[in-house]
């Protein structure tokens, strides 16, 4: 008799499914716990049928043996479709190469990515017809980045008494304010009191933010030039720093406005396989890994059952 592992079960049984997530198969993989000499099958479901128009591509670091693994999702269905060894052009050549067809290739209308160059040129090189848009979230990994710097550079110039403020307010300095409790936004107007460097750093990060509330390509570029233009006399090295890239990339951040891709997508996806590999402790296999990474977006819940092959 087959071994079963039991998880919960789904809120909704394959036959209630809505039609898009309605592919199901029965697939045989090696069970990374068992040294490679087990499989075990899982039912899986998964939105393959879905026709893949907008596409995520990230990055995500899996420990010290594998590194890094290119993540590539479908942004309208938030599923994971293939992950590639490293993080270079020849691993996102791959998938173009191996995975779709030169129609497929044609159809794809945008690609939403951080500002990694190997991946640029790939979509380029592949999907010819395809909008980079750079996604929000890494821009703002970049500002915060901006503001640590800021906060490093005050720590040390400053006296004892003004380290004190600011030793300890990293993670507050990296929260967005409405997020925040009275409590904590109290502590961070304690320091900009006394540190007004801190205060500009942290409003510029905020504002920035606000980028993406625009709809409009000629009024999202005035903003961005508008807050570009406060940092001429703010002495911040960091933001001068953020603001070259934003104008070296411009291009990719407009093209939010003219295909409007969901946002939050890639990095939903690649949040969900980090808990995967924290609860899993490490993943040697990564079919089994994208097998259940697709099953949570398919279904919000984790594999029903797990047999180890006869």
């Amino acid at each position: 008799m087959d071994d079963i592992v039991s998880y919960p079960p789904t809120s909704l049984p394959p036959a209630r499914l809505p039609a898009r997530m309605m592919s199901q198969r029965l697939v045989s993989v090696p069970y990374a716990g068992s040294g490679g000499g087990n499989f075990i099958r899982a039912e899986v479901v998964t939105f393959s049928r879905a026709p893949k128009r907008q596409m995520g591509v990230d990055e995500i670091y899996l420990g010290k043996k594998i590194k890094f693994v290119t993540v590539v999702s479908n942004l309208e269905t938030g599923e994971p479709i293939w992950f590639g060894n490293e993080r270079r052009k020849q691993t996102l050549d791959e998938f173009f190469r191996s995975q779709l067809s030169s129609a497929q290739r044609n159809r794809i209308t945008v690609a939403c990515m951080d500002m990694w160059e190997p991946f640029r040129q790939s979509v380029n090189e592949w999907a010819k017809r395809c909008a980079i848009v750079y996604d929000k979230f890494h821009i703002m990994q970049h500002a915060n980045q901006a503001v640590d710097e800021v906060r490093r550079a005050e720590f040390f110039r400053k006296g004892k008494t003004s380290r004190e403020l600011v030793k300890g307010k990293r993670w507050l300095l990296l929260s967005r304010w409405v997020n925040l409790s009275s409590n904590k936004k109290q502590m961070l107007n304690e320091l900009f009191r006394v540190n007004r460097k801190m205060m500009k750093a942290y409003l510029l990060k905020e504002s920035l933010d606000r980028l993406w509330t625009y709809t409009y390509e000629g009024a999202m570029l005035r903003y961005l030039q508008t807050w570009i233009d406060q940092l001429r006399w703010q002495r911040l090295a960091p933001f001068q720093k953020l603001a070259k890239m934003l104008l070296d990339h411009l291009e990719g951040i407009l093209n939010y406005c003219r295909v409007k891709p969901p946002l939050g997508v890639v990095e939903a996806v690649n949040g969900n396989i980090k808990m995967l590999v924290r609860r899993g402790r490490g993943y040697k296999n990564l079919t089994y890994l994208l097998l259940k990474a697709q099953r949570m977006a398919a279904t919000k819940t984790e594999f029903v059952a797990f047999r180890k092959a006869a």
